[in-house]
């Protein structure tokens, strides 16, 4: 798996370079996502792609858009943007361009709405560059992975990095399944099935090799243009955020279920984690990896560690919510 910028990508993105401007947006724009891919980037806006940039040779890319998006709707569009991006002056009407796009878009999504994904993005947004951020201890690496050659799919991709620890660069993986509403919970896309599929893609060794080598080519790519806030600002003041890396631990990792919407009044949740629990699930499996349940701290999708539940107490949580009134 190879999803990593090239260094005149990187250069480009970075001050000085012909998209910088982009960058800028982004990071001013919290409503934008950059994902980084292999040789290109995907900015989402609401779990959509609204730009895609490929480089094709150094200094050189195609900007795409899903003109789908805009079916029903053309005439809102701009002018045709230059496909074409050598210069900062071609990157320019894609960035004129972005408050039309994001009006196709929402028209979009209210008749064909993606819920999962755009919550996707919330806790991308809430977690790596927010008011809060700093103080939170999961930060998002990536979003869809999915692929034949990876054999999987996961929603997001997290490096767990304690508060007490931020000191080192060495993080631990963690492979987070979210799930929208008690509809998505069942099925050939359910809790047990991901599970299964997320677990024996971490027990091959290659693929797990290869999952480590690319995070660790992303996080620190990531954290280079500035796209996860944390305590840079104390290390760039002493002299030390040149030389810094992250190391991901590849000897253990986390699997996480976040349910958001769930319906307390539905048993269908409650179900679906009994099923898994009498699948002959095991808390740590050969020590390599984790099974944690996301529960906020009182609201929002900050995540710490200590949000983190074991499968049982989750089974527990959950039987407290779906308890009725007055019964004990």
């Amino acid at each position: 798996m190879n999803r990593k910028l090239s260094d005149e990508f990187m250069e480009d993105l970075q001050e000085g370079g012909m998209l910088h401007q982009l960058l800028g947006r982004i990071r001013k724009d919290d409503t934008l996502m950059l994902a980084i891919r292999e040789n290109y980037i995907n900015v989402y806006y609401r779990g959509g792609n609204i730009i895609k940039l490929k480089e094709t040779s150094p200094n050189q890319y195609i900007a795409s858009f899903d003109d789908n998006y805009a079916a029903q709707c053309k005439e809102f569009l701009p002018k045709r943007c230059p496909e074409q991006i050598a210069s900062k002056e071609d990157i320019k009407p894609w960035l004129e361009s972005l408050q039309a796009r994001k009006q196709v878009m929402d028209f979009w999504f209210h008749d064909h709405p993606k819920a999962e994904r755009e919550f996707q993005q919330l806790v991308v947004r809430e977690n790596n560059d927010s008011g809060i951020s700093n103080e939170t201890e999961y930060f998002i690496a990536d979003i869809e992975l999915a692929s034949s050659e990876i054999g999987a799919r996961f929603d997001m991709l997290a490096f767990k990095w304690p508060a007490g620890s931020r000191r080192s660069g060495k993080v631990q993986l963690a492979l987070i399944e979210m799930k929208y509403g008690d509809s998505a919970l069942k099925g050939e896309a359910g809790i047990i099935e991901h599970f299964e599929q997320i677990k024996k893609y971490l027990n091959d060794n290659s693929k797990r090799k290869s999952l480590v080598d690319m995070a660790e080519e992303q996080i620190n790519q990531l954290n280079k243009l500035g796209l996860i806030r944390h305590t840079r600002e104390e290390r760039e003041a002493k002299g030390e955020e040149q030389d810094f890396k992250f190391q991901v631990d590849d000897s253990h990792f986390e699997i996480i279920f976040l349910f958001a919407s769930h319906n307390p009044r539905s048993t269908i949740l409650l179900d679906e984690l009994n099923r898994l629990k009498e699948s002959g699930i095991k808390e740590p499996n050969n020590n390599l990896f984790d099974l944690r349940f996301f529960v906020a701290s009182t609201a929002g999708y900050a995540m710490h560690d200590t949000c983190m539940m074991s499968i049982d107490q989750y089974i527990d949580n959950i039987k407290f919510l779906t308890r009725k009134k007055g019964q004990k």
